[in-house]
């Protein structure tokens, strides 16, 4: 294998033309190659195709009836391309072409036969681009126009054609780019159906960029409350990130503009690069740099490639650099899922929440306080208590994650099934606790059921099973009828069970229900599991069949570890692939600086952080458990690592729980082997029961790696 194969992929800006030969299915197969060939001189012919090809700047794509050339470093190459093409054809009648431009991130890498290819949103987003011209068109994306539209060789020829739907209902900014030598003037047909348009060309677009913008050459103005912060030996530098001409997005960012300046930060906007600056470079120079980056996250900026591009490289920078930047996203009136690669990055960091003019001064507090990093209240230590267990909804020391406020609002809207997965000790139970008690606060009857506590008679039977729970939440619930007044052995247990819970548990009961049911991968190994589920999904379908069903006023909160899909064969039968999905993440490197503040700070600095981090990783229960011995007994983060991978030290109870758990399965244990000698797991079932055990991390069996530098430490010298 080559050692490419082996190199991490990086992300790339590209500036993509994809073209499209107009009819080309309907000629003959022979003036098909004809034609193909034509177009293949004409853009070979073209200065800047030899000109990127010279430089190894150019990826050349076949598309069957026209190709994509993918260009590297020069933002104005592709559009070049185009031009020269389009002035070429103009001279040589007869082929209709029709071209798209966009700049977005693309992924290096090789197709089966090892030859270049690219991967990504950015080629995609420029097929969409094309497909709303007509022949002779070259249409750029808005991210196109943004850019280019700073130089006066093209600001004149950009004409704003606003937005058109394409495939899967993706809404697009285009922009007609043409002279009286170059391009198609006339409106596309598929933007002239909507614009109710005939021959009319929309005028620039007022708002883009002038060509004469000047750079920032001199520092902000500071407020008289900000000298102190302005006079500091190194001015902070923060990046505000935002998607272009979206409202409110823009309102927020001139508020935050206005009010971080005004306390002494340097501020980094996009907009504010000079004319000739190589764009996509200079942005990663600055997020790079900057102490802090500030995405701001909308309905519209959640959907943009640059927006999760510069994202991208502002976590691989704090990945790099011991938690610098540090980013601090705020929701511009939007709570909704985040796409990959947003959602993977910023889903375990707390956020701030925008929801109006009436949040600007609540936003700008909050941010200063945090990019100020004022301390949190220290718990006393009287009130520290030793990690185990869940925690009390107002525990001092909870520290909340993205997770928590999803499943908080997913109970709140009454979602039918909320599922929490998360591996051994990452807090589910402590999250379970917290939506029962806000449930609890806003009205709703509580069901909690901890599946641990079932023994092997309750669990020896299906009937023996729903006979039990029946009976714990008529006990909870404090109900008339019990279950034995209600079950009829000739009906089955799945039907006494579910007429028990429709009857009696909802009954006309006009309160929702939250049952929350913590533990459930006991279900997972008995015969009877798949029905117990089935059943439960019966009823998420029964609530979308009749809205007005007793079901409509049911939640299950289903807190789980394992796999499901390993045990639960058939997907129409199971709960776990509908309702709201949430899975718990390991604290980032924020989170773990800011439990140490809480604890009084036992580690002394970032360094001691970083280092501390680097040895648990996020682990939710080792972070809490170091921070509270080092606290409790006074000690050094250097006198607490050099015992803490052995048996007798801090970690020990808990390693050796890890180490009794592979000794119980020897093919386990082979598979652990083989991932601390750094070879892939060997079978997706080791992997996914060593993740659910909370002992390797990874995306897939060939990722899997330990769960930390602890865990590897002390397995390797156990069973290496």
């Amino acid at each position: 294998m080559s050692s490419e194969a082996n190199e991490p992929l990086r992300l790339e800006i590209a500036h993509v033309l994809f073209t499209d030969i107009v009819g080309y299915s309907k000629l003959p197969m022979d003036q098909q190659t004809a034609t193909l060939q034509r177009l293949n001189q004409i853009v070979r012919a073209t200065g800047e195709f030899r000109r990127a090809e010279a430089g190894d700047q150019l990826i050349r794509l076949p598309t069957g009836d026209g190709m994509a050339l993918v260009f590297f470093g020069d933002a104005e190459s592709a559009l070049r391309c185009a031009v020269e093409v389009s002035r070429a054809l103009r001279a040589a009648p007869g082929l209709r072409l029709r071209m798209g431009v966009h700049a977005g991130p693309v992924y290096r890498v090789a197709d089966i036969n090892t030859n270049k290819n690219v991967a990504g949103g950015g080629i995609n987003m420029a097929q969409r681009v094309m497909d709303c011209g007509d022949a002779g068109h070259i249409l750029v994306s808005d991210t196109v126009a943004e850019v280019l539209g700073q130089l006066s060789t093209w600001a004149g020829q950009l004409h704003d054609l606003g937005e058109a739907e394409v495939k899967h209902g993706v809404r697009v900014h285009v922009f007609n780019v043409f002279t009286d030598e170059h391009g198609n003037p006339e409106v596309p047909e598929k933007l002239r159906r909507r614009q109710g348009a005939t021959t009319a060309q929309p005028a620039p677009p007022a708002s883009a960029p002038s060509a004469a913008q000047p750079e920032q050459s001199t520092p902000p103005a500071v407020s008289p409350t900000a000298s102190v912060a302005a006079t500091e030996e190194k001015t902070p530098r923060v990046a505000l990130l935002y998607k272009r001409n979206a409202q409110p997005d823009e309102h927020v960012l001139r508020l935050l503009e206005r009010e971080l300046q005004a306390h002494g930060y340097k501020v980094f906007i996009d907009r504010h690069l000079s004319i000739g600056v190589e764009w996509a470079k200079e942005i990663e120079r600055q997020v790079r740099t900057a102490d802090a980056v500030v995405p701001l996250l909308s309905a519209a900026s959640a959907q943009s490639e640059m927006l999760a591009y510069e994202v991208q490289i502002a976590h691989e920078a704090a990945q790099q650099h011991e938690g610098r930047p540090r980013i601090l996203p705020v929701r511009v009136n939007f709570e909704g899922a985040l796409p990959d690669p947003l959602g993977s990055i910023l889903a375990p960091i707390q956020y701030f929440l925008w929801g109006g003019p009436q949040n600007d001064e609540t936003l700008v507090a909050e941010l200063l306080r945090a990019l100020r990093r004022e301390e949190p209240e220290t718990v006393a230590l009287a009130d520290i208590k030793e990690p185990g267990g869940g925690m009390p909804p107002d525990a001092k020391l909870y520290v909340v994650r993205d997770t928590d406020d999803e499943f908080l609002r997913a109970v709140q809207r009454r979602d039918s099934i909320v599922l929490v997965k998360g591996a051994r000790q990452m807090g589910k139970t402590s999250l379970l606790a917290r939506g029962v008690h806000q449930a609890r606060k806003a009205g709703a009857r509580v069901v909690v059921t901890d599946f641990q506590i079932l023994n092997s008679t309750q669990l020896a039977t299906i009937d023996a099973f729903f006979q039990t729970l029946a009976q714990l939440i008529c006990d909870q619930l404090d109900l008339d009828v019990t279950p034995d007044e209600e079950w009829n052995a000739r009906r089955g247990a799945s039907i006494n069970f579910a007429r028990y819970m429709r009857r009696r548990v909802l009954g006309d009961e006009t309160r929702p229900l939250v049952w929350a049911m913590d533990e459930v991968d006991r279900l997972f190994t008995c015969d009877f599991g798949s029905e117990v589920f089935g059943l439960f999904r019966s009823w998420h379908n029964e609530r979308a069949l009749d809205p007005a069903s007793p079901w409509e006023r049911l939640t299950l909160a289903i807190v789980y570890a394992t796999e499901a899909h390993l045990f639960i064969t058939d997907p129409n039968q199971s709960p776990f692939n509908v309702g709201t999905r949430l899975e718990l993440k390991d604290f980032t490197f924020e989170q773990v600086a800011e439990l140490n503040r809480r604890f009084g700070s036992p580690l002394a600095g970032e360094a001691d952080i970083a280092r501390y981090y680097r040895l648990v990783a996020g682990h939710p229960y080792l972070v809490h458990r170091g921070l509270y011995d080092m606290k409790t007994h006074g000690v050094s983060l250097v006198t607490f690592e050099e015992t803490a991978d052995r048996d007798e030290g801090p970690f020990g109870d808990h390693l050796r729980r890890i180490l009794v758990l592979l000794a119980r399965d020897p093919a386990l244990c082979d598979a652990a082997r083989e991932v601390l000698r750094g070879r892939p797991c060997p079978t997706p079932e080791a992997f996914y029961r060593l993740r659910s055990a909370g002992v390797m991390g990874g995306e897939s069996a060939r990722e899997a790696k330990p769960r930390c530098q602890l865990y590897a430490t002390y397995l390797e010298r156990h069973l290496l």
